[in-house]
């Protein structure tokens, strides 16, 4: 059975959009976490999410080892504004395509979304669909 969880640590609706993320792609939602700089709580993790793993400890200290990199996107986001693209104002996400699945992370400030999605699924309208809830 999915693991679901509206946490409630970051300022975000994540119950929203994780049904505009179910609602949007048209594969697999495999897991999407809410985290900060400083901590992460896990929303939703599908089963074949959860079948990599002995139970739901070792997942979250799984994604707590994941979570523990996150700092590296903070940075690389401030870096890529003011350093090397100083035209830009905002680094909206980071999406990483890997051969089992991918990775995305849509930034609000200093908060976010991370969804693992399958490999083949079109990110950009994932992301509009956060996006918009956060608009809204």
């Amino acid at each position: 059975m999915p693991a679901r969880n509206d946490s409630g640590l970051t300022s975000l609706d994540v119950g929203a959009m994780r049904d505009a993320v179910e609602a949007t792609v048209d594969g697999t939602l495999r897991s999407l976490v809410e985290f900060t700089a400083d901590d992460f709580a896990l929303v939703y993790a599908d089963d074949v999410t959860r079948s990599f793993y002995d139970d739901e400890a070792h997942m979250l200290d799984h994604f707590e080892e994941i979570h523990s990199y996150v700092h590296i996107d903070f940075t690389e986001t401030d870096f890529f504004t003011d350093r090397l693209f100083p035209v830009a104002d905002d680094v909206r996400y980071h999406a990483t395509s890997l051969d089992a699945f991918t990775l995305v992370r849509v930034y609000f400030d200093d908060e976010g979304l991370f969804v693992a999605l399958d490999n083949d699924e079109p990110v950009e309208p994932v992301v509009a669909a956060v996006e918009d809830v956060h608009a809204s």
